[in-house]
């Protein structure tokens, strides 16, 4: 477990982020609990992936399916991560999959290199700006009537997501999903 804080100036406003780094894969017993008890607390989830792993990148996927159901009732900002961009040739999981998971499971997405800082800084920054984007929106929420908030169920999503993502192989154009802006961390 590690834990780390990072201070960083966001639109002209200092902020101070508490940086958990508490999950570890496939655990069983304490490590169990332990991953239950990291799907009810954070102001904002970071999944991240190797670009390197598909596996890695299954997974994620999984554990953004396993958030949602643990807190399904909040809008918690979640941002999936490609990590390893510096690995490029080794490259398993395309930009372009990552794309369309983060917009099928109503995300947002950006990759980076951890090794070179390339969009490290600005991930942080929008890990701020999504946690100030939910807070301040929130009032405006409360007066969407039920039928303006319906959304299609994360099962079918998720099976609409898999759907594609089985059919790569048959068709280039299977995991091009049109995004609200799921590139876009400065806007929900």
């Amino acid at each position: 477990e590690a834990a780390y804080e990072r201070t960083l100036t966001v639109d002209g406003e200092e902020t101070t982020l508490l940086v958990l780094d508490i999950w570890e894969p496939e655990q069983q017993g304490e490590g169990s609990r332990r991953r239950s008890q990291c799907l009810q607390v954070g102001n904002a989830y970071v999944i991240v992936y190797s670009i390197t792993d598909r596996g890695s990148f299954e997974s994620a996927s999984e554990l953004r399916i396993q958030l949602r159901r643990a807190r399904q009732a909040e809008d918690i900002p979640i941002i999936l991560v490609g990590n390893k961009t510096d690995l490029v040739r080794c490259r398993e999981v395309s930009v372009e999959e990552g794309r369309a998971c983060a917009a099928v499971f109503d995300c947002k997405f950006i990759e980076t290199s951890a090794t070179l800082q390339h969009n490290v800084a600005e991930l942080f920054e929008g890990v701020v700006r999504q946690i100030r984007l939910r807070r301040g929106g929130k009032d405006s929420h409360q007066h969407l009537s039920p039928g303006q908030k319906h959304k299609e169920s994360l099962t079918r999503r998720a099976r609409h997501f898999l759907d594609r993502l089985v059919a790569r192989n048959s068709s280039k154009g299977a995991l091009k999903v049109r995004s609200k802006s799921c590139h876009d961390l400065s806007v929900l």
